[in-house]
């Protein structure tokens, strides 16, 4: 199953034990949404890349190497938002998506409803920056609608919210299943000449005329220059000669199953009970099916993002570990608030992590002449992944910088 979800075919495969007999222009490490949107950016541009990169685990509880966030079968693509870099990154990213599932038959992504509730005299200055969302959406033709308690029951007759509420609606948000996109990346890379490797580097040596990137297996490969793209263990890895300002969090979905004759019809959706500062927040995503054939509703709670990581070593066990506690209990007793009759099976833990930067923006910079680095997604990597992925294959290319986002927003800061 994990050699199916990479989207490996065999020969392939045989090619990239090989990869280290000859020198290549690019080697891409990191598998992950950033690094397979890059390879297959290069590929494409007709470069001749390898992409270096572990499987997902088989069991998360035993594993000592490499994780990473994008093992799930359900993201939230949204637009609205204050945050105008990020918005730009994700809505060019949708060019790309529609692009790879063209290319491969591999479909990940689809428009679907997402839906933020809130009390109305609340605010913040980022989730519930309403004044904000209304200014970029206005700049990028974001479609926006405004619900008072009558509209949001007119219009999600399904939800109990609370009395003074405020509804914000995007039509046309989406879901993306994370997975199958890195899947369709990488084949679509493939496809184009690109060369997968299963597995770990380890070092990078810079030499007078290229840079040995040593593999876990003990091989290397000669590259010109290498693109990281590791996400929240760059740091961990010790791959750069200076460490990068990111700041870790643990996030604990809840993965809450449903009974499938039975499953409810939702928008994606977030809600505050509340304005003090620690009130209660729900996050929920339409019913998915997982790779068990079970079918679950993702949530989380506010405290899921609250879970600061203690260092490199931290990131490991946070993995293996089964998140916050109480936070599965906390996430079925709000969906039972929201959805009154609701009756939710079996609920358990799904450990993520999200990586964030002192800009708010990701890192897409050359960091020398030989190694460039394109990592911090700031909750968005998933969404913003496609452009990300271009930009930094056209950087690591020497194309000139162009478009409405100035390379200054995208430097790194180092710790």
């Amino acid at each position: 199953m994990i050699a199916e979800a990479a989207g490996l075919t065999a020969s392939r495969v045989a090619r990239g034990s090989d990869a280290a007999s000859r020198r290549h222009a690019f080697v891409v490490v990191g598998r992950g949404p950033m690094g397979a949107a890059a390879v297959r950016h290069l590929a494409t541009a007709g470069e001749d890349v390898v992409v270096v990169g572990p499987e997902e685990p088989e069991d998360w509880s035993q594993h000592e190497g490499a994780f990473a966030s994008h093992y799930d079968e359900g993201r939230q693509f949204e637009l609205a938002s204050s945050e105008e870099v990020l918005v730009r990154l994700a809505k060019d990213s949708v060019r790309g998506f529609q692009e790879v599932e063209k290319a491969t038959g591999i479909s990940f992504f689809r428009r679907h409803p997402n839906l933020r509730v809130g009390p109305a005299g609340f605010s913040d200055d980022h989730y519930y920056n309403w004044d904000g969302i209304d200014a970029v959406g206005r700049e990028l033709g974001v479609e926006t609608v405004h619900l008072d308690d009558q509209g949001l029951s007119d219009e999600f007759p399904q939800f109990r919210f609370e009395s003074g509420s405020r509804g914000l609606v995007e039509p046309n948000g989406g879901v993306i299943n994370p997975r199958r996109m890195v899947k369709a990346q990488l084949r679509a890379a493939e496809a184009n000449g690109a060369t997968v490797i299963r597995d770990e580097v380890v070092a990078l040596n810079r030499r007078s005329g290229d840079i040995e990137v040593v593999l876990k297996n003990g091989k290397a490969i000669s590259a010109d220059q290498v693109l990281i793209a590791t996400g929240a263990f760059t740091n961990a890895a010790k791959l750069l000669e200076r460490r990068l300002a990111m700041y870790l969090y643990g996030v604990t979905a809840v993965l809450v199953e449903v009974r499938g004759e039975s499953r409810p019809e939702l928008p994606t959706v977030t809600c505050r009970f509340g304005s003090e500062e620690k009130s209660p927040v729900c996050f929920a995503m339409p019913p998915l099916q997982y790779p068990d054939g079970r079918w679950y509703i993702k949530g989380a709670t506010a405290s899921s993002v609250d879970s600061p990581i203690a260092g490199d070593s931290g990131i490991g066990p946070w993995f293996r570990g089964k998140g916050v506690e109480e936070d599965p209990k906390l996430v079925v007793g709000m969906l039972r608030k929201l959805l009154p009759g609701f009756e939710p099976r079996k609920a358990h833990a799904l450990p993520c992590m999200v990586s964030y930067t002192p800009t708010g923006n990701p890192y897409i910079e050359r960091i020398d002449d030989r190694v460039g680095i394109a990592v911090g997604g700031n909750a968005w990597g998933v969404m913003t992944s496609d452009e990300i992925g271009r930009m930094a294959a056209e950087m690591m290319r020497d194309v000139p910088w162009s478009g409405p986002l100035s390379a200054e927003l995208f430097k790194a800061r180092f710790a």
